[in-house]
């Protein structure tokens, strides 16, 4: 499954795979790469997914959200892997990037859910 969601330069792709019962969520725009990964675990709140971070990116807080409001919709796990990069990116762009991320997010779970998920 795939979606798309643009505003103005900006696109973002967002990426399902299914793991038997679990899911692997690739979110990329610009210049894709892997910048963070989350795992959610299903009862856990964000604060409790695992993450791991490459220095100097900044993905963290998109893969980590993201990957715990899954795992607890569809109540499985789920692993996010995220990686955005456009250059000389300002904060409005920034703010429209993590509002493009949740709306994709919203949109996949509709879609998921709607298929059983998990």
């Amino acid at each position: 499954m795939r979606w798309t969601q643009t505003h103005g330069r900006l696109t973002l792709a967002l990426r399902v795979l299914r793991q038997g019962r679990d899911i692997q969520v690739l979110l990329s725009g610009g210049d894709a790469h892997i910048g963070a990964v989350a795992l959610g675990i299903p009862g856990e709140d964000a604060s409790r997914t695992r993450l791991l971070l490459l220095p100097g990116h900044r993905e963290d807080a998109l893969a980590q959200g993201m990957a715990s409001r899954m795992a607890n919709v569809l109540g499985c796990a789920v692993c996010v892997s995220v990686g955005i990069h456009y250059d000389r990116i300002g904060r409005q762009e920034i703010a429209d990037i993590e509002n493009m991320a949740r709306l994709l997010t919203e949109r996949c779970l509709k879609a998921l859910t709607k298929d059983t998920a998990c």
